[in-house]
């Protein structure tokens, strides 16, 4: 019996005497991904259509017809009636043949010199800088949730950890504005990636550009984009957009990784520093005391994503010829997954945040721990007129004999001090005592309650300068 031929797809048939077989069409095919970019396909169409129209290549007629039959195509897909055809591969090619069905003719006009090279490229600018601008929002959201605890807490005395062991006091509030300030950047490096991100490819075609008299810099306009891109090779193969965005997302996913980390640390019995409310929590099924932070460890775990995603995405294009090859098409795999985990989880922390419950008298307890004022007591020394370095011996000397004794230094009486070192009086009390000693650091940056406030109310005005 006859094998029956596999039929053509209609948008190259001209070429190909058989269709690509089954295990072909369904390798090739994308639309599960890339369907996500119906709207600024569509919208991009209108645009690229209406362009066509002032260049005289069809007429008002045909436009008509395209505009009517791609709204007709959004509402389908808005309200789930539109039919996803994988042997149709792409986004651009199920709605170039829904389009063909219903405006005939006048659809088949829609594609004069534009190619899915240029197409594929400027959609995929335009849906990332809209989920830029919504993950923007949500770091800001976020950084509210951190703002409000810090000014509930600018004063309230915690120990500052190296190397994870105590080191000198600082205030909770300040601890809080540090993890303000990872995202501050975070907030910066997306601004700086959609800035870059804004420059429109479409008008390249293929690759060598269009003979056609396409307004470029009006379709930008038309689009949304500040600029038109200036060679058509480099437009059509250039992936650096979706690297950088990949990027940034990454070191946003560190970020929380180390923000999380913290809370989960802090919210163990033996730092007893938080408590979480139990929305983000979960138990356990043997164990009936847990309270596991199970969405911070989500959040921790979940952020080597936008790592493997990073290096995906290096992989994929670090061989690549010019111009547009098809391993393009695996990018955005990687981009939309590190999207909505970024979203989801800066949501999520903001939620975690928001719950929380600082144990303020075990953070202060612990601030009576560790030699925490030592540095203090060099500072003393140093004030004395003694050289750094000698007051860092003579104090590393106090350390020794204080824990010798199973005592902090600030236990440790005048006598006692005044034998390491002569310069050491009566004062030295307010360098020992890290309520008194936190409120000397009040230089810009510093831990200073007074100093931690102006931040804090520094940053609110940032954030309100961003909704203008």
């Amino acid at each position: 019996m006859a094998t029956m031929k596999k039929k053509v797809n209609p948008l190259w048939g001209g070429r190909f005497k058989t269709g690509a077989s089954d295990l072909a069409q369904s390798f090739s095919s994308s639309v599960d991904v890339d369907k996500n970019l119906f709207e600024v396909d569509i919208k991009g169409s209108i645009a690229y259509a209406e362009i066509l129209k002032e260049a005289k290549v069809i007429n008002a007629k045909d436009l008509s017809k395209i505009k009517k039959g791609l709204n007709k195509i959004l509402l389908e897909i808005r309200e789930d009636r539109f039919n996803w055809d994988p042997a149709l591969e792409d986004v651009h090619m199920n709605i170039e043949s829904r389009l063909a069905e219903i405006a005939g003719a006048s659809a088949k006009k829609l594609h004069t010199g534009r190619s899915r090279n240029d197409q594929v490229a400027t959609d995929l600018r335009l849906f990332l800088k809209i989920r830029i601008d919504e993950i923007l929002q949500t770091i800001t959201s976020l950084q509210k949730s951190i703002l409000e605890q810090a000014d509930k807490n600018y004063d309230v005395l915690l120990p500052g950890f190296t190397h994870l062991q105590i080191a000198q006091p600082v205030t909770l509030g300040h601890h809080l504005m540090a993890w303000y300030e990872m995202l501050s950047r975070d907030y910066s490096r997306l601004i700086d990636t959609k800035k870059r991100m804004d420059v429109m490819p479409l008008g390249s075609a293929a690759l060598s550009g269009t003979r056609f008299n396409i307004d470029r810099k009006f379709l930008a306009k038309k689009l949304g984009f500040s600029e038109i891109s200036r060679n058509s090779m480099d437009a059509v193969s250039d992936r650096d957009f979706v690297l950088e965005l990949a990027s940034s997302l990454s070191i946003i996913g560190i970020h929380l990784s180390r923000i999380c980390e913290e809370i989960i640390i802090w919210s163990s019995k033996q730092f007893d520093y938080l408590e979480l409310s139990d929305d983000v929590c979960t138990g356990s099924s043997i164990m009936p005391q847990k309270k596991n932070p199970d969405m911070a460890e989500l959040i921790r775990g979940g952020t080597s994503k936008t790592i493997a995603n990073l290096m995906g995405l290096l992989s994929l294009m670090k061989n690549l010829p010019l111009t547009y090859n098809r391993d393009m098409q695996e990018d955005k795999a990687y981009i939309f997954d590190s999207l909505d985990f970024s979203e989801n989880s800066l949501a999520l922390l903001g939620i975690v945040i928001d719950g929380m419950k600082p144990n303020v008298e075990k953070m202060k307890q612990d601030c009576f721990k560790g030699q925490i004022t030592a540095t203090d007591l060099a500072d003393y020394l140093v004030e004395k007129n003694m050289p750094f370095r000698q007051a860092h011996e003579v104090v590393g000397k106090i350390v020794a004999s204080a824990e010798s004794k199973d005592k902090q230094i600030y236990e440790l009486g005048i006598k006692d001090l005044r034998k390491f070192s002569k310069l050491i009086e009566e004062d030295v009390s307010a360098y020992l005592d890290p309520e008194i000693t936190i409120k000397s650091r009040k230089q810009t940056g510093g831990t200073a309650p007074s100093q931690v406030k102006k931040e804090i109310n520094s940053a609110k005005k940032s954030i309100l300068k961003r909704a203008l």
